[in-house]
């Protein structure tokens, strides 16, 4: 009886626990998805604990000396001795990754955390094991990760466990996991696989029932050319790892690695658990979703498995942000490396301590003093402590926030009278808080992306600085046309004066203020100072600024100066300032030209549009109607009855003196003034267009070209898949296409047009060329019409690659029987054109003279008298070539001319 009872009462027991754990769920694949115990489908926002369980020496900044951890602690032991060494490995464990450190990740957004495991913290190295073949256990490793996991709980954030240093080291980068090339590898001894395998039972079977571990990372990063030429060796790993775990563990996710740095999956597949992920790394690459299409195309949806970005980092904010954004794009979760090292692009930055740096000078020889030595080390561990690190928060935004928000937020909070230092402008991605044109690493050689690598991880290039008053840093390498933006909170509307705080070695420095986007002051011209670091203050007035919060942009129009600091100050009325036209732009949509004012108009008495003018590509027009924006009392809006597109050469007029500003005082006129082209940026055909510069791309890859010219090409290409190119003509006709492309198979695609008319198929190329590598060119004729389109190439069946495609003006442009009877002639170092009539044709045509993309440059009614007839005599271009054409109802003659 009591035998029975024992027994319902232990059934009792398995039912309550076992629908507590059915209750708080565990993370597990579903389908293609990673969700929680409810179903809910889950996006891990990780980061990886990098350095503290196994130091890489490239965090420990002795990757020229001591590139693994037993590598640093064999030399730290020839210094200090092995109890030395075994206490400040017991303080850096301490220290690195602390209670801390999670609640903080916690708070910033991330809901995951990857371990970076050493074996060696849980069980000895075969070598050392008392009896050979036997497996015994070490404590600290346990410990460690049982703090680590209630930390995470209360948090409830997901803990991935990752054997990132596995028994022998699982990858001749030996770096990564401590591999000792003079021992045998994971690869090389079954004890060390075997070790590999009951390491995985010992964590799975403690872990089993804990809901906030997240899952087991196998292996991380292998690289090994295994003699069989495959990967056969990993996957029978991976299967004897696997039935160990289920023997215990019934619950977690397992998420799979392939070789090469994680990203060989070959032989990997299919998945031989139903509770299972792949993992890829990405680091130095290109940030598309299409740069996805590997492993969401090859692995996710051929399989119906969840994908993990298990590792990535060590690039810019841009490249971070641009990368998740596909990621989340894709539902594919993600953990950044590392948390902390001594630099400017991860979360916390470690300060360097000056012993630790002599240390690293003297590449920790075995004559360095033992007391110094210890000293430093100590003092190392103790900076890795998150209240002495540096919170990266731009890094933080970068990762966190931009990938879902274009909004721009104060770096520190300023107002008027503030100093406030160039390089802290606002928290906010690239094209919204500045603009640089370096930005990142996307693959090829490394450029640094902040030129003087120090202070923020975006391509604002940002240095130390010596001036009196500093933060620490100053804005440098300023490049034409790159701004940065402030945020600040302004108490009244008023005019304020503005002091800024530079160094030049030129005179050619020029900027100017916009204000959310609207120029909001004149160009400002910097005299030098005598050196890039010899400063002083430039001061300038009427900076006229709203009540409220403000989007302050510095817009350098020309190069040559640094900058450390700014202020705005001495609030004043805008009575007595002299109205100013400070900028003429188009509009966004190219259908009007925007006339921007430093104090706005009275509306109430504006003039008629007849007193503006304005010339598209040398051609003289009017202006539709005039009116004030709604939105910015500063800007005129003049509308036009043409297509304006951002290739098109724009000046404009204004012949009035009655165009008045609220104060009264009269807008000066102005006569053949450049308008900044902002219109939408269409490629201009005839022309050729490389692959890779599309509009939209939906399920190409990009890959590097072998063809002459080099770049990249489009690749795998799979039916459905097309590219976008907005292109724009400004005469309509036949013209003849090319296409380079290469192809082992028959790879089909279309091209077609589509415009407000809907969409046409123009013609179908079949790709074939005997080698994704071989290239060749093949043609096909199309009619297109004048104005804006889009040409679109749509596969139909795979795989093809393609490097550009042309379209070109016919050989044969003629349409009458005249073409060799009208001749038209052009006499070296003179500026005038001759038609040579010889078909001896009266009356009157139209003469135009036309760039190579049908752009006029010219044009003009002449009278057909005789032989020879002077056509122009100012020709407006030189050293070229350019179109001629000449027709009227009965003749039409068009001719390649060269200019010279």
């Amino acid at each position: 009886m009591k035998s029975i009872q024992f027994l319902l009462f232990f059934f009792f027991l398995f039912f309550v626990s076992s629908s507590v754990i059915a209750q708080q769920g565990f993370l597990h694949a579903d389908g293609q998805k990673i969700v929680d115990g409810n179903g809910e489908n889950v996006i891990l926002r990780g980061i990886g604990t990098g350095n503290w369980m196994l130091m890489e020496g490239y965090m420990m900044k002795t990757s020229g000396f001591a590139s693994t951890q037993h590598e640093i602690t064999k030399k730290l032991e020839t210094i200090i001795g092995k109890e030395k060494t075994d206490e400040f490995f017991d303080e850096w464990l301490k220290d690195h990754f602390t209670k801390t450190d999670v609640d903080s990740m916690k708070a910033w957004g991330f809901n995951s955390i990857r371990v970076a495991m050493h074996y060696i913290w849980f069980t000895p190295p075969i070598e050392d094991e008392p009896v050979a073949g036997e497996i015994t256990w070490r404590v600290k490793g346990f410990t460690l990760l049982d703090s680590l996991l209630s930390w995470c709980s209360a948090n409830e954030m997901y803990l991935i466990l990752d054997l990132h240093g596995a028994p022998g080291g699982q990858g001749k980068d030996a770096a990564i996991s401590d591999y000792d090339s003079s021992k045998p590898s994971l690869w090389e001894s079954q004890a060390n696989k075997d070790k590999t395998v009951a390491l995985w039972r010992k964590l799975a079977e403690r872990y089993s029932t804990e809901a906030w571990i997240g899952g087991y990372d196998l292996i991380n990063e292998t690289n090994w050319t295994f003699p069989e030429g495959n990967n056969s060796q990993l996957r029978k790993l991976f299967g004897d790892i696997t039935t160990a775990i289920r023997e215990v563990d019934q619950n977690h996710i397992l998420f799979i690695e392939g070789n090469s740095y994680a990203n060989d999956h070959s032989g990997l597949t299919p998945p031989w658990d139903d509770n299972m992920a792949y993992s890829f790394h990405k680091y130095w690459s290109g940030t598309s979703s299409a740069d996805l299409n590997w492993v969401v195309k090859d692995l996710r949806d051929k399989y119906n498995v969840p994908l993990w970005l298990g590792e990535s980092g060590e690039n810019s904010n841009v490249w971070f942000t641009e990368l998740i954004t596909s990621l989340e794009e894709n539902n594919i979760g993600w953990s950044w490396w590392p948390v902390k090292k001594n630099d400017l692009n991860c979360v916390l930055s470690v300060p360097l301590n000056a012993g630790y740096e002599k240390l690293l000078n003297n590449k920790m020889s075995a004559s360095s003093d033992p007391d110094e030595t210890f000293e430093a080390i100590m003092q190392w561990a103790e900076n890795h402590k998150i209240e002495n690190c540096e919170i990266k928060y731009d890094v933080i935004d970068a990762l966190i926030r931009q990938p879902h928000s274009n909004e721009v937020k104060a770096f520190v909070k300023k107002g008027i009278n503030d100093t406030l230092f160039f390089s802290d402008y606002d928290l906010g991605a690239l094209g919204y808080a500045y603009d640089d044109k370096t930005f990142g690493n996307y693959g090829g050689d490394f450029v640094a992306w902040n030129t003087g690598w120090s202070y923020r991880s975006d391509g604002v290039d940002i240095e130390s600085c010596s001036d009196q008053i500093t933060n620490g840093y100053s804005v440098g390498w300023i490049e034409n046309d790159e701004w940065i933006v402030y945020t600040i909170d302004v108490d009244s509307s008023a005019a304020y004066s503005c002091e800024i705080r530079y160094a030049a070695n030129s005179s050619n420095g020029k900027f100017h203020l916009e204000l959310n986007g609207v120029a909001i002051s004149p160009v400002q011209s910097l005299p030098t100072t005598g050196g890039w670091a010899t400063w002083q203050s430039y001061h300038f007035d009427d900076v006229i600024l709203p009540a409220g919060q403000n989007h302050l942009k510095f817009y350098f129009d020309n190069s040559g100066f640094n900058l450390n600091y700014f202020t705005l100050s001495n609030p004043h009325t805008t009575d007595n300032i002299e109205p100013q036209i400070l900028s003429l732009e188009t509009d966004a949509a190219g259908e009007a030209i925007l006339l921007v004012s430093n104090l706005g108009f009275d509306e109430a008495n504006l003039p008629g549009s007849g007193d503006f003018s304005f010339k598209l590509n040398n051609e003289s027009l009017n202006f539709t109607s005039l009116y004030v924006d709604s939105l910015n009392p500063r800007i005129l809006v003049l509308e036009t009855a043409m297509e304006m597109i951002r290739a098109d050469r724009i000046y404009m007029s204004y012949t009035g003196d009655k165009l008045l500003a609220p104060n009264s005082k009269v807008y000066p006129k102005f006569a053949n003034q450049i308008v900044e082209n902002l219109a939408p940026n269409f490629t201009v055909l005839p022309g050729k267009v490389q692959a890779e510069a599309f509009a939209v791309n939906n399920g190409f890859n990009l890959e590097d070209c072998t063809d002459t010219g080099g770049g990249q090409n489009l690749s795998y290409a799979n039916p459905g898949d097309y590219v976008d190119y907005p292109v724009f003509l400004y005469n309509a006709g036949e013209f003849q296409f090319s296409y380079r492309v290469a192809s082992q198979n028959q790879g089909r695609f279309k091209m077609q047009l589509i415009s407000n008319d809907g969409t046409t198929d123009l013609h179908t190329i079949t790709a074939s060329s005997g080698g994704w590598q071989t290239w060749k060119t093949q043609t096909e004729k199309a009619n297109l019409p004048s104005g804006k389109m889009t040409l679109r190439i749509l596969v139909l069946s795979g795989e093809f690659n393609l490097n550009w495609f042309q379209v070109a003006i016919p050989t044969s442009v003629a349409t009458q029987s005249n073409l060799n009877k009208m001749v038209f002639t052009h006499e070296a170092g003179l500026n005038s054109i001759k038609l040579h009539n010889r078909a001896q044709l009266t009356g009157s045509c139209s003469f135009e003279i036309m760039d190579l993309t049908g752009r006029i440059l010219a044009k003009k009614e002449i009278l057909l008298t005789g032989s020879w007839v002077q056509v122009i005599d100012d020709v407006p271009i030189q050293n070229g070539w350019v179109i001629v054409r000449i027709r009227n109802s009965e003749i039409q003659t068009i001719q390649k001319l060269w200019m010279k």
